[in-house]
């Protein structure tokens, strides 16, 4: 079985209902891509992570075009699994995402269980993706992007003690950075 060809049935599938609700969500208010984007205080090492990691869904995605879903039943099923998880938390983050005040941190909805939780759903979108192709191309990718991300965050949260304190500080300590500390 080849790992690449195209396909009406491939992968492709997957990706296109995560980037069609990641436009929807971000377009509906006009200051979210905006702070989301924003690296006002970022150092040069911390910018390069931060571009990288956000660009590095892409050639992800743009991979799954030609990236068939596996024949092994097993794995299609995880995959479809983690795929629906991942799905669900991506959209609770961006519904909490859109409902918070710009001058507020997050920190309802998911925001409550993981520090972050758009990553983290990404992620298991991505990992459900990996199974139900069985792609060691695009798994091996999938880390290389976990690893941007995480420095990614990093800086994020550098910015986050510098912009809310105390507050930040306290948060830190009660919610983890993924899912488990």
């Amino acid at each position: 079985m080849a790992i690449f060809r195209l396909s009406i049935w491939n992968a492709w599938l997957l990706s296109v209902p995560f980037i069609a609700l990641g436009f929807l969500f971000m377009g509906t208010k006009k200051d979210i891509a905006k702070r989301m984007s924003d690296m006002t205080g970022y150092n040069r090492k911390e910018r390069f992570f931060t571009v990288a990691a956000s660009l590095a869904p892409y050639p992800f995605i743009i991979g799954t075009i030609w990236t068939p879903f596996t024949a092994k039943p097993l794995f299609l099923c995880i995959g479809l699994l983690f795929y629906i998880i991942g799905m669900a938390l991506f959209a609770g983050t961006l519904r909490t995402i859109i409902q918070t005040p710009h001058d507020e941190p997050f920190s309802s909805g998911p925001y409550r269980y993981t520090r972050n939780p758009l990553y983290v759903a990404a992620t298991t979108v991505f990992i459900g993706i990996c199974f139900a192709t069985a792609n060691i191309i695009l798994s091996g990718y999938l880390i290389i992007a976990i690893l941007l991300q995480h420095f990614m965050i990093l800086a994020e949260e550098r910015m986050c003690r510098e912009k809310y304190g105390i507050a930040f500080e306290e948060y830190l300590k009660e919610v983890p950075r993924y899912l488990i500390t």
